[in-house]
């Protein structure tokens, strides 16, 4: 093979190389184009979401006593006991609410809750002077657990100046869910395995969970968790 030949040989195959190559590439790049575009995840799948132990509608804020507020399209401010509270607490024997007249400060005693013979007094969410109770309290405080936001409304506040900085003072939204996460999470990390599951079934926390807990001073956890466990059990009740 003359020198001549080797380069003309060698030159076809350089040919056939780019040739080559230039085809795979046009194909992948067609390839590529044709093939379905996953779309992107939405950002609120890649932030860590809260769990949804416990209900709590947008419309309302959440005191850190576990004590809601939602103001009405009257004015009027309604509370009462979130879900994490009805839960934690379990069958009630009674509900002490205040007359109205009564003037409720925020982060004070509002109304107190009775249930296995123990008092269990309960934060006001904001300051205001009571409008109303809700009766049904009083018929049969267990029928509350049903819809601690609807019908197991406990008072209505007819707010002061100071509602506004009242309810910047609160959490709403996914904050407030966290938040009774959070409370509920560490609880369980106190839980004895002796004593049984927080959780009937490992999911949701089952109806009276501080029980389950602390089946002696259960009593005492519920008034840690409801900030209010430096009050004692001669805390004054509110009066008009």
């Amino acid at each position: 093979m003359t020198s001549t030949d080797f380069v003309s040989l060698y030159g076809l195959r350089a040919t056939e190389y780019v040739i080559a190559v230039s085809y795979l590439l046009l194909f992948a790049l067609f390839w590529r184009a044709l093939a379905p575009k996953a779309a992107p995840a939405p950002a609120r799948a890649r932030a860590q979401a809260p769990a949804t132990w416990f209900a709590l509608p947008d419309a309302v804020k959440l005191h850190p006593g576990h004590a809601w507020a939602r103001v009405e399209d009257d004015g009027l401010v309604s509370i009462g006991l979130d879900d994490f509270g009805h839960k934690l607490i379990g069958d009630l024997d009674a509900a002490v609410l205040p007359v109205p007249g009564t003037r409720l400060e925020q982060g004070r005693p509002g109304f107190v809750l009775h249930a296995d013979g123990r008092r269990i007094d309960v934060l006001s969410p904001v300051d205001g002077e009571v409008a109303a109770v809700n009766d049904a309290a009083s018929a049969d405080p267990n029928a509350l657990h049903a819809d601690p936001y609807g019908s197991g409304w406990l008072l209505r506040l007819k707010p002061n100046g100071a509602l506004r900085r009242n309810m910047k003072q609160l959490l709403a939204g996914d904050a407030a869910r966290l938040y009774m996460e959070r409370a509920a999470e560490g609880l369980r990390a106190r839980l004895n395995p002796e004593l049984g599951a927080l959780a009937a079934d490992g999911g949701q926390p089952v109806h009276g969970f501080a029980r389950e807990i602390e089946p002696l001073r259960w009593d005492a956890l519920v008034r840690e968790a409801l900030l209010t466990d430096d009050l004692g059990a001669d805390a004054e009740v509110p009066r008009a």
